[in-house]
């Protein structure tokens, strides 16, 4: 559940586009038979909202603006953003639509391997967080 340190007027509005995203990101890395860095940016909250419009105004309605339209309250809005990246995080890895691998060793290939992140991949699709090591 979304947990943030403000009061947001339209919860359920951000969680749809969050939730949305996620499922949007599963489709294009399952077709292109990608794993997902949860530490290098792949799922990166602020780069994916800075492209995303809607998510943009969503988040902007809980917040007074100037008359160009900027957040005045920066700091606040730097809160929000960042409990809704931990969020985000987490929709990524709940959502059903992903296996969560989390950085530790695995074997691929009868060899031992390290992976230093956590990692996502569509579900079924790997067993273990490394390119090679594809189900198919």
């Amino acid at each position: 559940m979304l947990q943030t340190a403000i009061e947001l007027i339209n919860r359920e509005e951000i969680e749809g586009i969050l939730k949305e995203m996620v499922k949007a990101e599963y489709e294009e890395v399952r077709e292109e038979g990608l794993l997902l860095c949860m530490e290098c940016g792949d799922v990166d909250l602020y780069i994916a909202a800075s492209h995303h419009e809607g998510l943009q105004e969503a988040i902007n309605k809980n917040f007074e603006t100037d008359e160009c339209g900027d957040v005045i309250d920066r700091k606040l809005h730097q809160q929000l953003m960042d409990d809704l990246f931990e969020y985000f995080l987490e929709l990524h890895k709940e959502s059903g639509f992903f296996d969560f691998y989390s950085a530790g060793y695995y074997i691929v290939n009868g060899e031992k391997r390290e992976s230093e992140t956590d990692m996502l991949a569509p579900k079924g699709l790997f067993y273990a967080p490394f390119e090679d090591a594809r189900t198919d």
